[in-house]
């Protein structure tokens, strides 16, 4: 069975108000972190990752493994790095037992859906 038929991952991203929305749909894995990786290294080159905010919809993400937790980590240092704040949103129980069981969900803010993270950046 090949990995490309049943799990991928697809990123899209756009402006919402002072914020960049990346949107993860798939498996953050082994197999697509380095594509992961690539895509927010792009958004990033191409200056948008200066927006004051960064929103990561996760409400598509369908599985992640240490290697994919391992690119939230390098997703948050790079945001603290270039001065943006950095919202997970959507996450699943899941990835979040995961940040909680590791010790990291303290670094990471969490928001239950997107629009409440753009409401929140707005009211800051």
């Amino acid at each position: 069975m090949s990995s490309e038929s049943t799990s991928a991952l697809s990123i899209s991203a756009g402006s919402r108000g002072n914020a960049i929305v990346v949107r993860a749909v798939g498996e953050l894995d082994y197999d697509y972190a380095p594509m992961f990786r690539r895509e927010l290294t792009e958004l990033w080159g191409t200056g948008a990752g200066g927006a004051p905010a960064l929103v990561l919809d996760l409400t598509g993400l369908t599985f992640c493994d240490s290697t994919g937790l391992a690119e939230l980590l390098w997703m948050l240092h790079r945001s603290r790095e270039t001065g943006t704040h950095l919202v997970l949103a959507g996450a699943n129980r899941t990835l979040r037992h995961m940040l909680a069981t590791t010790g990291l969900l303290q670094f990471f803010e969490l928001s239950a859906t997107v629009e409440e993270a753009l409401r929140e950046e707005q009211a800051t």
